[in-house]
């Protein structure tokens, strides 16, 4: 009787509990140049009574593309479709082949962590390179953040590591910190983290640090070390590309990464049965400044190309083993 009734299961009304379910708990309208009041006023008048749950899909969606986030997104019943806030060219996904450098790059080639990661040495050099498809979690259930720990230590001896995060689109905070806590000599603030608490679009808590700190339990791997990234470098990928921007002996080669900073996703239900996902905090860097639809700008800017590709030829790890050769 306090809440009021239910809302219904009517075109109107489901557009209604996406926009208001936004408009009090998403957290990153701060940092986004949006005037949600009259994107409201456009997107509202296109829904009546008569629209088909097809037109209204395609109405939702229109309407959050225009917050351009890669942590939010809606999804249909059953979760068989989804419609992204953040529409990237899915071509820049093939201009990177996990086969391709296998086969043309590594030597020592291994495969662990339930097929996540990849490591081995650049052929003729004595150059580690690691790569992650993912921080998530496996289908097996199994923690492969400990298998990081004899890939460190088959690399060890190594003059210096490419970490290869391209298409990896993140996952779990204690994966990427793990991964990441392996390459750091000094405590690191990274950013900063507001949780939204109100339906104010700048209700929050106060800025919490986000820290990651040297480990006494495993090597430390402190010697030179390449972060290849691209546009599908997302969310933990970003959060290891901020990271290691505070290192003196790294340095980011490829393209500019997501943009995706929003943290702590949550979950909301549509009478229809849709499911809206959503950050519900904000995160600046230490500076002041939020890199949410912008990335993290790599020192080295190069992208591949479907003929490289083609050819057999991974530009942006080409021009990482040049680098190192050419300190």
């Amino acid at each position: 009787m306090l809440l009021g009734p239910e809302p219904g299961d009517t075109p109107e009304e489901n557009f209604e509990v996406l926009w208001k379910t936004l408009d009090e708990k998403y957290a990153l309208f701060p940092v986004k140049d949006v005037n949600w009041d009259s994107l409201y006023t456009v997107y509202r008048s296109r829904v009546t009574a008569s629209t088909t749950e097809n037109e209204l899909w395609q109405i939702c969606g229109e309407l959050i593309t225009h917050l351009n986030d890669g942590h939010l997104w809606i999804s249909n019943r059953g979760c068989t479709q989804t419609y992204d806030s953040r529409i990237l060219d899915q071509s820049i996904k093939s201009g990177f082949s996990i086969d391709l450098i296998k086969d043309n790059y590594l030597s020592h080639t291994k495969t662990v962590g339930d097929g996540y990661i990849t490591y081995g040495k650049i052929t003729g050099t004595n150059f580690g390179y690691i790569y992650v498809y993912s921080f998530l979690g496996v289908p097996s259930g199994r923690d492969w953040r400990y298998d990081f720990d004899q890939v460190i230590k088959d690399l060890y001896n190594t003059d210096a590591i490419i970490v290869d995060l391209r298409n990896n689109g993140g996952g779990f905070t204690r994966n990427d910190l793990y991964f990441a806590s392996f390459f750091i000599d000094h405590e690191i603030v990274y950013y900063y983290t507001q949780i939204k608490t109100g339906p104010g679009h700048y209700d929050f808590t106060d800025p919490e640090a986000s820290v990651i700190s040297l480990r006494e339990d495993t090597l430390q791997y402190t010697k030179r070390n390449l972060l290849l990234t691209n546009r599908f470098s997302a969310s933990g990928s970003e959060a290891v590309a901020l990271i290691f921007k505070n290192l003196s002996y790294s340095d980011q080669i490829g393209d500019t990464t997501n943009g995706s900073f929003g943290a702590s996703l949550h979950v909301a239900q549509m009478p229809n049965g849709w499911t809206i996902y959503y950050p519900s905090a904000l995160t600046t860097t230490p500076d002041g400044n939020s890199p949410e639809g912008i990335g993290i700008i790599p020192d080295i800017k190069i992208n591949n190309s479907q003929e490289d590709m083609i050819a057999g030829n991974d530009r942006v790890l080409n021009a990482a083993v040049y680098v190192l050769n050419h300190p």
